[in-house]
């Protein structure tokens, strides 16, 4: 997941896709769960028992977020160093096949946006412009990994790459909460603290123990210095069985600050829905420069 987290904040930096990448990003500190139960508190430490890596990637993955379609009204906030911004979106997904948005303001469409596995497209009714280009293009042109899976899960939170590197991974516990990491938490604040580089980037996920949900997903990359910060919250039951996040805040630290905040208003699932992209005959091509 470590390249795609910062995909993010180069995509935030291409004017012309800022639009509409801004909604693949979002955070709180907190996280809050109407069913949660309370934990064990001893002299008002956290007791929770050891669990291994296997045994939480294994529960992580069981209680996911998971669905065949989702239609959703978003509202968001975006700030981008000075620049702030909010607008709303329709969003429409189809799993493992579609991802579909509308961003407007004010009720009028701005953008609408169109992602399957092969390709990526934009129209962007402001400029009467469009882009089409695909997973491997934007990757080559941003020097990075991106893939459909990735976009999927940060809009659901749910988590992905984990679940095959057991051995990598470093289960503990932290403020009351699971965590796995690609480096031990004690070890992380002391490289932290005495300004010391790791070679590889380093990732935590912290999940609350009476769900296995996610609460949050923190990224740190050292050269450059960059870090991702994803919270996720405000769960609600949907479908009866399945907790979802209504609440996500990113925040991202690059060559530019940003921060989103995400709100879910409305969200439908598993009913039929259309996915209507069509390019008007006199939009112009985004011309987007290649990394050499």
């Amino acid at each position: 997941m470590n390249k795609i987290l910062f995909l993010f904040s180069s995509l935030l930096l291409k004017s012309t896709l800022r639009f509409a990448v801004v909604l693949f990003l979002a955070s709180a500190t907190l996280y809050s769960c109407k069913t949660r139960k309370k934990i064990t508190l001893n002299n008002g430490r956290c007791l929770l028992d050891f669990k291994n890596s296997k045994t939480l990637t294994t529960n992580l993955k069981a209680n996911e977020f998971k669905f065949d379609r989702l239609n959703a009204k978003l509202s968001v906030d975006s700030e981008i160093d000075s620049a702030s911004a909010s607008f709303t979106v329709t969003l429409r997904m189809k799993k493992d096949s579609i991802i579909w948005m509308s961003i407007s303001k004010l009720g009028i469409e701005g953008a609408r946006l169109l992602i399957t596995k092969d390709s990526v497209k934009l129209l962007n009714r402001v400029k009467n412009n469009f882009f089409v280009g695909d997973f491997a293009y934007i990757s080559k042109l941003l020097s990075t990994d991106l893939d459909f899976e990735m976009l999927q899960s940060l809009l659901v939170g749910n988590s992905v790459e984990f679940y095959d590197e057991d051995e990598k991974i470093k289960p503990g516990v932290d403020n009351c909460q699971y965590t796995l990491g690609t480096i031990r938490k004690n070890k992380l604040r002391k490289v932290m603290e005495k300004g010391k580089e790791l070679k590889e980037p380093a990732q935590s996920i912290y999940m609350i123990p009476e769900t296995y949900k996610i609460s949050r997903i923190l990224f740190y990359e050292f050269s450059p210095d960059r870090s991702f910060d994803a919270v996720f919250s405000d769960y609600e039951l949907k479908d009866s069985v399945q907790l979802f996040p209504m609440k996500m805040k990113y925040t991202i630290m690059a060559q530019k600050s940003v921060k989103i905040d995400i709100a879910y208003n409305k969200i439908i699932l598993n009913e039929e829905q259309t996915f209507p992209f069509k390019i008007p005959e006199n939009y112009e091509p985004i011309s987007i420069k290649e990394k050499k």
